[in-house]
């Protein structure tokens, strides 16, 4: 009992100091960029995309998001709404029990409409339209991808925008982790009449625009 919490106690002030130390990041592009390059393994970046830095806790879970918008050096980001302006990708790589692990891969299987490793992001991102469900081959790993076109708010109070987002499972050899990635982007607007996925070319509704996106990083490290 001893020992079990005492490692609780180290996981937790580990994580303190880590977070103290993301915060210092997010103000300085250049660790900004060497922590995003370390976790995602990119040579280089989506056009448009900056890095934002990341986060880790050695063999629990790491942590890296890219964003449209690039904080000024010494900027304070206090939260979603200072990080991400209209575009924005999120990877998260983490021990997982089996039954998390199978209750994700379910969603993106088609076998659950609903998954509650997202309840985060789906407080904020309001699902009006199911896109595509499908799989890839891209940045080195099997992806499955569920893409749905919805309205995302990102700070309190701030306006509901139009977006379209790939959930992402991806399904690396050594499969012992849970790794998930989300992407998003304004939604293109919806002619009227429209059917099919025409208008969503280039988009994360897009199979060719996921595999060029994603080819940037190494999934699999």
């Amino acid at each position: 009992m001893t020992i079990a919490i005492l490692v609780v106690m180290a996981l937790a002030w580990f994580s303190y100091e880590r977070g103290h130390r993301f915060e210092e990041e997010l103000s300085d592009p250049a660790a900004r960029d060497a922590r995003s390059r370390e976790i995602l393994g990119y040579q280089d970046l989506p056009p448009g995309y900056h890095a934002l830095g990341g986060f880790s806790v050695p063999f629990i879970q790491e942590m890296a998001m890219l964003s449209d918008r690039e904080p000024a050096p010494g900027e304070e980001v206090s939260g979603p709404a200072d990080a991400f302006g209209r575009r924005g990708f999120i990877y998260l790589s983490s021990r997982s029990s089996r039954r998390r692990a199978r209750e994700v891969e379910a969603y993106f299987e088609g076998e659950s409409d609903h998954s509650e490793f997202f309840k985060d992001i789906d407080d904020r991102f309001e699902v009006e339209e199911a896109l595509a469900r499908g799989h890839l081959r891209a940045g080195g790993a099997e992806v499955r991808y569920v893409a749905e076109r919805g309205e995302m708010e990102l700070g309190e109070g701030d306006e509901a925008l139009p977006t379209v987002m790939a959930r992402l499972l991806i399904v690396c050899p050594e499969g012992s982790r849970l790794r998930v990635a989300m992407w998003f982007e304004p939604a293109p607007e919806k002619p009227a009449g429209a059917e099919g996925t025409g208008a969503l070319t280039g988009t994360p509704a897009d199979p060719a625009a996921l595999r060029r996106f994603l080819d940037h990083f190494q999934l699999c490290r």
